[in-house]
């Protein structure tokens, strides 16, 4: 007869890891206790262990991921020590014991700095909305200072069937680099970023998983890497807070609406200034 106080697990036996691809330092783990790879490949890119992972001006290591959820505390912490995150989950319920899984998120959220808008071009000209409508944005209004948190959600909650997740588990580390020239030459602030490794897996971000038998590896492919960026800053575009208001899909970032009316005022006074600039200091013939 069974006994349901048993603690069941699988065995070793399905345990294995080896080394994947040209590059050292990448490798495929099956069995149990899968995250172990993710942190490690975390912590490896973090101290930079293999010299072909260095960047020059670079502004630290970053990572962009998705998974169905995330509530490992080992992997949360490796990814506070990130100089910057954001990880697109699916949209969690609103009932009380739902509400308490945000807890550790919403703390990760509130000391980490999340990731820049502005590194990458897709998200340009994007903000959050304020009051449910976009941002106006007026002649003196910074540009490119959004933040998007590190912790984001995306999709539907559970009214009823069971509506689509996010089911990829997917995380991609990369630099934020920097320079000072714009793309005329100019001395400006530019930032962007440059993926180098992909984690592709079939575990969660969770520690239940690390009882599963399941699969992960890391690979630089080229196109494998490409192809996730894409795939994870579309995530980072549509995602939505931790926890949001809506049951539907609503993203809460969208393009800036610009004042009009202020900046041909300001432009208005821009050129008037320069003509009495100019009266000031008459052309000698």
């Amino acid at each position: 007869m069974h006994d349901e106080n048993e603690v069941r697990r699988f065995s070793d036996e399905f345990d294995d890891e080896f080394a994947v691809g040209s590059e050292e330092g990448n490798r495929a783990l099956f069995g149990r206790d899968v995250l172990r790879g993710l942190i490690d490949g975390i912590d490896d890119f973090i101290h930079l262990r293999q010299p072909r992972w260095r960047r020059f001006r670079s502004l630290g290591p970053v990572l962009l991921g998705s998974a169905m959820w995330i509530d490992d505390r080992a992997l949360i912490g490796r990814i506070g020590e990130l100089s910057a995150a954001c990880i697109v989950v699916t949209k969690q319920g609103r009932r009380q014991s739902e509400r308490r899984k945000l807890e550790p998120l919403h703390a990760l959220n509130e000391r980490t700095p999340g990731m820049p808008a502005r590194a990458f071009a897709d998200l340009s000209g994007l903000a959050p909305k304020v009051s449910g409508e976009p941002t106006i944005v007026g002649p003196y209004t910074p540009m490119d200072d959004a933040i998007v948190p590190t912790i984001r959600t995306l999709g539907y909650r559970r009214l009823g069937s069971l509506p689509p997740i996010i089911h990829a588990k997917l995380a991609l580390l990369g630099h934020l680099w920097w320079h000072d020239e714009g793309p005329l030459g100019h001395v400006e602030d530019v930032i962007g970023f440059a993926p180098r490794r992909l984690w592709i897996s079939s575990a969660n971000f969770t520690r239940s998983s690390r009882r599963n038998l399941e699969f992960g590896y890391w690979t630089e492919d080229p196109a494998l890497v490409r192809g996730a960026e894409r795939f994870l800053v579309r995530l980072m575009r549509s995602s939505e807070g931790l926890d949001p208001e809506a049951d539907t899909f609503e993203p809460d970032l969208a393009p800036v609406e610009f004042d009009d009316a202020a900046m041909a005022e300001a432009w208005a006074e821009l050129r008037w200034d320069e003509g009495e600039e100019d009266m000031d200091h008459p052309v000698q013939s």
